[in-house]
This record gives structure tokens, sequence and C-alpha cells, in this order.
């Protein structure tokens, strides 16, 4: 999520066959949703939100990992396996329910120092650091898979680095007395 700016929702929904580890893509295609009290895949939540993702190095590194771990909890669960294709299952292969994931993320941050951390900061934290990387806002609100750059540049992206750099270069120039 941190690396991809994926919601939530993308990441449960996720199957093996949603992605192309040999390739590096990933392909965001339904989402995990609670409706009328049951755990329902559908569409993603906009028309943008389907897109293609090119996987960064570490992120296919993992899940390859993910993936060998995966067939040992299958092998561990015996005959209570459901085989749902999903990347990021229960321990018996059904979908997770968002909730005990939140808390399941909680628990990770929290015993690595980190501190709480709510899955939604994680897509926050991928628009600042790739934006900080000097990341077109265009190409971040491609990214994230939103409509415009709007909600991108307003309630995503925030700060890395709180400095304003715009106007050193200019005054540098216009006082440069060597």
């Amino acid at each position: 999520m941190l690396m991809l700016g994926l919601r939530p929702g993308e990441v449960l929904g996720l199957t093996w066959s949603d992605l192309d580890l040999k390739c590096r893509r990933l392909q965001v295609s339904r989402s995990l949703k609670r409706e009328r009290g049951e755990l329902r895949l559908g569409e993603p939540k906009t028309k943008r939100s389907r897109r293609a993702l090119v996987l960064p190095a570490p992120v296919v590194k993992s899940l390859r990992a993910h993936r060998r771990r995966q067939v040992q909890e299958r092998i561990a669960a015996g005959p209570e396996w459901r085989d749902l294709d999903r990347v990021f299952p229960s321990t018996v292969g059904t979908l997770i329910d968002s909730s005990n994931f939140r808390r399941n993320l909680s628990t990770v941050t929290i015993c690595a120092g980190l501190g709480h951390w709510h899955p939604h900061e994680l897509r926050h934290s991928a628009a600042s650091l790739l934006s900080a990387c000097g990341v077109r806002l265009e190409e971040i609100a491609d990214v994230l898979g939103h409509s415009s750059t709007r909600m991108t540049g307003d309630v995503y992206r925030h700060a890395v680095v709180p400095a304003v750099a715009a106007g050193a270069r200019p005054m540098e120039q216009l006082f440069d007395t060597d």
C-alpha cells in the first residue's frame, strides 16, 4: 500500500491472477467492500480506479516471499483452506474483513516502533513521498486512481520536508554578488 498507494479495499480485493510478477504489473479491477453487513467484491471506487500499475522491484520481491509463505499456510490449513486466489486472504483462504486488516496493520506498526497507523495513512504517505521525489501531481493522481488532481493535491499530498524553497534560487540569482 505504501509503494503503490492502493486503497485498503483494492488490496483486499487482489487475486494472484491480477498480478504478473515477471512483467512487474498489477491490475486493479475490483475492491472488497462491506455492504449490508456482508463482505462483497465489487467495482473499484471510481472509473479511474480501474488501473494497471508497474510494481516496484521491492514489492515484487515481497510478493514472491509472501506467496511462498501462503503455500505453507495452505498446507497448514488442510481441507479448511478455500482457494479463492486471494493475495491477502484469511488463515483459511477466505476474504479478510477490513476491520481485522486495520487491527493487524496497527499491531505491526506498533511492534515496529512506529505507533498506530491506519491503512489510509499508507496511501497518503505514498502520495507525499512521490511528490517529494518530484513526481508530477497528474502522475500521482493516476497512480492513486483519482479522477482529477484536486483530491490528490488537497487531501493526499503532504509536505515531507516542511520547507518552501521556491523563492531561494531566484533571490540568489538576483542578489548574487560573486
